[in-house]
């Protein structure tokens, strides 16, 4: 996974972490971590009773290099046991008022989804992560829910449908921004449904217009120009207008050579 610098902005909100990899959970909840230590969030993770030595959070710290001695000893940073009790509306609701009486400006939750699975059914599992997206629109929290790729494609354009800021995923980033959607990093035939299920989510409320802020995108194959097509047809049938925003050289190529511009309701803009 990118090292990202913890004072990058788009660390924040709820967020779906789709790993591959072992490794690349490690590295995105260590950078998660780091920002909310940088601006003096309280950070809340919570871990099943039986967690590997090897696989909980201070271990993952250490591994990565985040110094949380002294934040563990002042509170700031807290681990939770994953009960029922915690894993519900009222229990989330709970932590985070405790957690700004103590002075907290904002709190930060994260887990991984079998911790809940473990817990939970499909369906209030489901039911909890719509109310975690309300509870980051009412108070200051982000939460970074941690989804092994099988498992998020599983149910893949529900899981991005509830996490409305974004996906931390290896090669892509993405975040809303005002009247659409930004892309970073590359999409190809790895991710391209990724890309697709929340591009779709995004333009169900969208208004007559959508942008897709291609910006900061460093690459994108076939796979991924059709998954853009395929994500916005709908709205575009419905007469919305989707404009492509500021592609880079490389990316722009690809856009041409398959003719994105032939498509209705869709054009490039370079500005």
């Amino acid at each position: 996974m990118e090292t990202i610098r913890a004072s990058r902005p788009d660390w924040h909100g709820h967020l779906l972490l789709i790993h591959h990899t072992e490794q690349e959970r490690r590295a995105g909840v260590a950078t998660w971590v780091r920002c909310g230590l940088e601006l003096g969030e309280k950070i809340l993770y919570i871990e099943p009773p039986d967690e590997p030595a090897t696989r909980t959070l201070v271990s993952v710290l250490a591994e990565q290099r985040v110094l949380v001695d002294d934040a563990a000893a002042r509170g700031q940073l807290q681990i939770l046991r994953a009960d029922h009790d915690l894993y519900s509306a009222d229990g989330l609701v709970h932590q985070v008022d405790d957690a700004l009486a103590q002075g907290y400006r904002r709190v930060r939750i994260s887990a991984e989804a079998p911790t809940a699975r473990g817990l939970l059914s499909g369906t209030a599992h489901q039911d909890l992560e719509r109310a975690t997206n309300l509870l980051c629109r009412t108070r200051p929290v982000s939460v970074l829910c941690q989804y092994q790729a099988d498992l998020a494609r599983e149910a893949l354009p529900e899981v991005s449908a509830v996490h409305g800021d974004g996906v931390r995923e290896t090669l892509l980033h993405t975040a809303p921004r005002p009247g659409g959607i930004a892309l970073r990093g590359e999409v190809d035939v790895s991710n391209h449904d990724v890309l697709h299920c929340v591009v779709q989510a995004a333009t169900l409320g969208a208004a007559d217009s959508f942008v897709v802020d291609l910006g900061q995108l460093e690459f994108i194959d076939v796979s991924g120009v059709r998954a853009l097509l395929g994500a916005t047809k709908s709205y575009r049938q419905g007469g919305g207008r989707v404009r492509l925003r500021r592609p880079q050289h490389l990316v722009n190529r690809v856009l041409d050579l398959c003719g994105v511009d032939q498509a209705g309701g869709l054009r490039v803009d370079h500005s």
